[in-house]
């Protein structure tokens, strides 16, 4: 008997636990209890539209512009120029009381009426919940009590429900996103049921059940995102941002003439705007022809953008040298012509003789 207490008391403990988990999370007890009534109220000059209420659906923690509209009362008396108030009032925390409000106005026009845009921003739920919400309306100022009486206006007791948004993932056939000015990439999106694709924020693939979209027009730091759709519920979620890098490399500087005396060192430089891969070439011809040249005593930095050519001498007075840059394309470097002079002199009093090598 005692052990049968006992487990019956933990049981209790277990799902007062479980619906304490249950509502934190997701608002399993929501619409929560029933709010105050609403006061009194004479909806003969104006009153809510019905239809612009009836079926409110919201999306999981975001901000979307919900429509309220005013048209003509009982009586049909307001006039253009009449600004109408509407408050809407929501019992996010299922408690029982209205905690959060939005309010604005629009300008009656007969014999329509007007409409007033609330930005309404939802909670954060895991799954779709409903709450309960007063929409107010008043002529000439806003409320702030929604327990109060307003006379002249109309109120509405309705539900909303909040639903949960797709959560897209969005991929490039390129694993590092890096591309050549030209190529072609198709992004890939999952997670929703429709898919609308934007490049820098402007939409280039309007939404339908294709989720995949190819381009060869990217430019460097464009930026590619998707907005997922579930049409079932009407949310949607734009997806992390996919930054494209595209290289369209070119010399920035080209190398120069130079002229040194035999046996000095003598660096030839040139400059890309993107990072590439050099290759440092010789000709000997006087510019015909050009072979590859590689680290050794007589050159360094054969691979880089600054080749040295190490204790020149004077056979190699009128070589030209070049650099091959090597990415999405390849492109060659003006040739630069090195000057060799030589060094070797002869002293005899005061008088200098050089020497010239034959």
């Amino acid at each position: 008997m005692i052990f049968a207490l006992t487990a019956n008391k933990n049981f209790a403990l277990l799902l007062f636990l479980a619906g304490m988990l249950f509502c934190s999370h997701s608002y399993g007890q929501c619409p929560g209890p029933d709010p105050c009534p609403p006061g009194s109220f004479d909806p003969e000059y104006e009153q809510i539209d019905p239809s612009s209420i009836a079926g409110a659906v919201f999306c999981s923690g975001q901000t979307r512009t919900f429509t309220i509209g005013v048209g003509p009362g009982t009586t049909d008396e307001a006039e253009s120029g009449d600004e109408e108030y509407i408050t809407l009032f929501i019992d996010f925390d299922c408690d029982g009381i209205f905690e959060y409000s939005v309010s604005d106005s629009c300008i009656y026009q007969r014999p329509n009426g007007c409409s007033v845009d609330l930005s309404v921003t939802a909670p954060t739920v895991t799954v779709p919940t409903t709450f309960n919400a007063r929409a107010m309306l008043r002529y000439f100022d806003p409320i702030t009590d929604p327990c109060g009486e307003i006379f002249d206006g109309d109120i509405e007791d309705f539900t909303i429900t909040v639903n949960v948004p797709p959560d897209p993932v969005l991929t490039s056939s390129d694993a590092d996103n890096t591309i050549c000015d030209g190529d072609s990439v198709t992004f890939t999106a999952s997670g929703g049921d429709e898919y609308e694709f934007f490049v820098n924020g402007t939409s280039v693939q309007p939404l339908s059940t294709a989720n995949t979209y190819t381009t060869s027009g990217l430019l460097d730091g464009d930026s590619v995102t998707v907005t997922a759709l579930y049409t079932s519920n009407g949310c949607d979620t734009e997806s992390t941002p996919i930054a494209m890098t595209v290289l369209d490399p070119v010399f920035t500087t080209q190398p120069v003439d130079r002229t040194s005396f035999a046996g000095d060192n003598v660096v030839f430089s040139v400059t890309t705007s993107e990072v590439v891969t050099y290759q440092w070439q010789v000709s000997r011809d006087g510019g015909t022809t050009f072979t590859d040249i590689f680290d050794s005593t007589e050159y360094s930095g054969t691979g880089t953008a600054n080749l040295t050519v190490n204790s020149v001498d004077v056979d190699k007075d009128n070589y030209r040298y070049r650099a091959l840059m090597t990415s999405c394309a390849f492109d060659t470097s003006a040739a630069a012509i090195l000057t060799v002079r030589p060094r070797t002199v002869v002293t005899n009093r005061r008088v200098t003789y050089r020497v010239i090598k034959n």
